[in-house]
């Protein structure tokens, strides 16, 4: 199931061989981009071939990979969380509180479930002794709804909400009082700085915890406190400072030190990825901008999990260069594709700062969408120069990626699946260049119904090679779960499903467009590929499982039948993992949207005949 390796797209650089040599189909011979129109003046660099994404790497790492901890929640843990409870005022019984062997449980499903895709928490040094109780009712929530427990985790969400509100709310007044009575006007002693500066670190990361457990799910008043808290996460870290001062490389500081310093800046950086995919599932305005950003990038896998001061010490005087700034990094994102030698002059980028990159990327692509929408034929233009310039910057990230040595397109990557995750980011900002799907706020609603009509009214795509790119991606973003087997992938692996939407949206549409062309003119050699690699996908992932996902179709090559069928591909990987509530909306948001299109297209069969 693939493409020839002398496939090439207009104005596209390499970008992978997926699944070379085992397409079933006749082969077809090479085609140049001097055969297609091309939309843009493409770069010399641009011209390779097909080879570049993903290509499996080894795990090198002297000390293995991250392992996770096995923790106990005592009776003086859970103790301390009541205390904590009845110091917010909350009403609870210490016999409805979770017993110990459940908030073992949860702590656990927290860094299980959530933790590989958001590490934020040091656990070669993570002690409960040492964490506040709003923390560890936050991590429990989640680690609640990772285990299926939804009614707990609920409770648990809103417990953490309750005290984190109380100790927020006590920081003001005793800061309030401190302006109001204090006759000193000379900025705040360092100890006081140091202090309020922890205090600030402590509700982000509550906070952090709770916008992620309530935004993926289906009550909507749950949904509406992750919109609530989005204020106070930005001002929190805004707070605790956005900038890193540009120091010279010195010695290496002391392991605790370092620590607490990787753990803020991993906490500030993530809370703008989160933020930002706010802004990418409901088409929201940015809460904190990519230029806001003066931090560092996040340190290398082997640095974050060296187990002893000793092996990090190792690690971190090995040779290494230290990470770029956010602002270093975007800017030779933005000039890679003129000045290549840049790259190779660089640190090789972390996983965790390539994903970081490509949120920003996303978010300039979609602020220059709201820009130019709606837009003049002056505008047509800049509009088309500032999308080359974005596609550019996303080829030389795909180079990037590939240089990282933890890069895995495996989603069981046992360094975490945030590579595995890019990739898929890497698919949307394709998707989002071709088509603003942003703006039809599909997920403005929790009724699968309403989704599926509002994919109904999306007009279909206009023909096009500029569209090709695009769905290459989307392909390649299916065909990954297909080859690992549906069902193994729609229960274990969920933080792309946002992602998985905007490809079976994106997929559906092209193909009804070509199946449109088809009337009118032989599909060419680009399209007839990606026709057949389609094709292949779909039945793979048709006859994956026991049963057969549905029965077997007389043409399964014809485009309404592969367009609607990749839809319903999408919707049992997405509908499968029932962690998230939001999930299963939208998977049954798109098997409605599946199965009218499957109505519409058997009734023009039976009109044809």
């Amino acid at each position: 199931m693939g493409l020839s390796t002398e496939w090439v797209l207009p104005t596209e650089p390499s970008i992978v061989q997926i699944f070379a040599g085992e397409s079933r189909l006749n082969p077809s011979p090479g085609h140049t981009t001097r055969d297609f129109p091309q939309e843009q003046p493409s770069h010399e660099s641009h011209s390779q071939s097909l080879s570049q994404l993903p290509i499996e790497r080894e795990n090198v790492a002297e000390f293995g990979v991250l392992t996770l901890p096995i923790l106990r929640v005592t009776e003086d843990h859970r103790n301390r969380l009541l205390q904590a409870l009845g110091d917010s005022q909350t009403t609870i019984s210490q016999s409805a509180f979770p017993s110990c062997h459940s908030l073992t449980r949860f702590v656990n499903g927290f860094f299980d479930g959530f933790y590989p895709h958001i590490p934020v928490v040091h656990l070669p040094t993570f002690r409960l002794e040492d964490t506040e109780p709003e923390i560890i009712l936050s991590m429990a929530a989640i680690g609640a709804q990772y285990r299926h427990e939804h009614r707990k985790a609920v409770f648990l969400f809103y417990a953490a909400k309750s005290t984190l509100q109380r100790n927020t709310q006590e920081r003001e007044r005793k800061e309030m009082d401190r302006r109001l009575h204090s006759e000193d006007t000379s900025p705040s002693d360092p100890d006081r700085q140091a202090k309020q500066y922890r205090e600030l670190m402590r509700e982000a990361r509550c906070a952090l915890y709770l916008i992620a457990f309530a935004t993926w799910q289906s009550e909507l008043d749950i949904v509406r406190e992750a919109f609530n808290l989005q204020s106070l996460l930005a001002r929190c870290v805004r707070e605790c400072q956005l900038v890193e001062p540009q120091e010279p490389q010195q010695d290496p500081p002391s392991w605790q030190s370092w620590i607490q310093q990787e753990m803020d800046r991993r906490l500030k950086l993530f809370s703008y990825c989160l933020l930002n995919l706010h802004c990418i599932a409901f088409s929201t305005p940015p809460v904190i901008l990519s230029d806001e950003i003066q931090l560092r990038l996040p340190c290398s896998c082997f640095e974050w999990i060296a187990p002893s001061p000793e092996k990090w010490a190792k690690v971190y005087k090995s040779g290494n260069a230290r990470q770029m700034y956010v602002q270093e990094a975007l800017s030779h994102l933005m000039k890679g594709s003129k000045e290549p030698q840049l790259l190779n002059s660089q640190p090789v980028p972390s996983p965790l700062a390539n994903y970081l990159l490509l949120h920003a990327l996303i978010q300039r692509i979609m602020l220059v969408q709201q820009a130019f929408n709606p837009y003049t034929d002056e505008d047509h233009n800049l509009l088309n120069h500032q999308k080359e310039t974005i596609r550019n910057a996303l080829h030389t990230w795909t180079s990037q990626w590939q240089r990282a040595p933890e890069s895995s397109l495996d989603p069981r990557n046992p360094n975490g699946p945030v590579t595995f995750t890019s990739t898929a980011l890497l698919g949307l900002a394709y998707v989002r260049l071709a088509l603003n799907i942003g703006s039809y706020k599909i997920l403005g609603t929790r009724d699968p119904q309403e989704i599926a009509n509002r994919l109904l009214q999306m007009p279909r795509l206009p023909a096009g090679p500029h569209l090709l790119p695009a769905i290459l991606h989307a392909t390649h973003a299916l065909s990954i779960p297909v080859k690992l087997g549906v069902n193994y992938v729609a229960r274990s692996h969920a933080f792309h499903s946002i992602c998985g939407l905007e490809f079976a949206i994106f997929l559906s549409k092209w193909l009804f467009c070509i199946s449109n062309c088809q009337k009118t003119r032989p599909l060419d050699e680009h399209e007839s590929r990606l026709i057949s690699w389609i094709s292949d996908i779909v039945e793979e992932g048709r006859t994956s499982g026991d049963e057969d996902l549905w029965s077997r179709p007389t043409a399964s090559s014809n485009c309404s039948y592969l367009a609607f069928a990749v839809v319903k591909l999408w919707a049992r990987l997405i509908r499968g993992n029932e962690q998230w509530a939001i999930l299963k909306v939208i998977g049954e948001g798109l098997d409605i949207y599946a199965d009218t299109c499957e109505k519409r297209f058997v009734s023009t069969l039976f009109s044809d005949q």
